[in-house]
């Protein structure tokens, strides 16, 4: 139950204004690792529609295999998103902000191709969290290694440097105000790295939210481009 705390937040947001969009643009799309189009506790990931069109983007060609969008276009070394101008309705960003190194080019291509009155929706590591301060403390390079214990279906091609640059409020203060209205929302999750022992998320779980917000593993961003 506790699980789905911060993607409900995220999917259900994302959801809604999917049923009032046209384009809608997953960034950062990924291949669909955690995916499974047959299992009906999925479905709710999936923001394909009547009337509207997905459009996933991802610097990693491996993109075109994710099985929840319409169509996959691949980020050039330029950084320029293949997306025309003022044509989103919703862009949307799972646990991809945290990834990010130069965030102020991303949210100038973000700006750039919603429209006016479009929405991003974001669901990110927080940089307060502990899980961020522990990515932190270990290099990049043994990241895979460590993931391997604690989730052991996922893949090394799917695990990817980490950089927290745009993971705390200030941070997105700093790079949203000008264009856009918005608000985020910690949410707890870090026992999801230590389902392989229940007893322990359990503890784990009651503990992150006995913490201050701020430490709480995720933040759920929703900003809207003033017209």
């Amino acid at each position: 139950m506790l699980a789905l705390d911060s993607g409900h937040v995220f999917m259900v947001t994302a959801q809604a204004l999917a049923a009032r969009s046209s384009l809608i643009a997953e960034v950062g799309c990924g291949r669909g690792a955690r995916i499974d189009p047959q299992r009906r506790d999925q479905a709710w990931e999936d923001l394909r529609g009547p009337g509207r069109r997905v459009v996933g983007i991802d610097i990693d060609p491996a993109g075109k295999e994710n099985p929840f969008i319409d169509e996959f276009r691949v980020i050039g070394d330029d950084g320029h998103w293949p997306l025309e101008d003022a044509s989103v309705d919703l862009a949307v960003s799972d646990f991809v902000l945290e990834h990010v190194t130069e965030p102020e080019a991303f949210v100038n291509e973000l700006t750039r191709v919603l429209r006016p009155g479009g929405v991003f929706v974001a669901r990110t590591i927080s940089r307060g969290s502990l899980l961020s301060l522990a990515a932190r403390l270990v290099p990049n390079r043994s990241h895979a290694r460590i993931l391997r214990v604690l989730q052991p279906g996922r893949l090394e091609c799917d695990v990817f440097p980490t950089a927290y640059r745009m993971n705390t409020r200030r941070d997105l203060a700093e790079l949203l105000d000008k264009d856009f209205e918005w608000a985020a929302a910690s949410r707890t999750g870090l026992e999801q790295y230590l389902l392989r022992w229940p007893r322990l998320a359990k503890t784990v779980d009651s503990i992150e939210r006995r913490l201050p917000r701020s430490t709480h593993m995720a933040l759920v961003v929703c900003a809207r481009r003033r017209p």
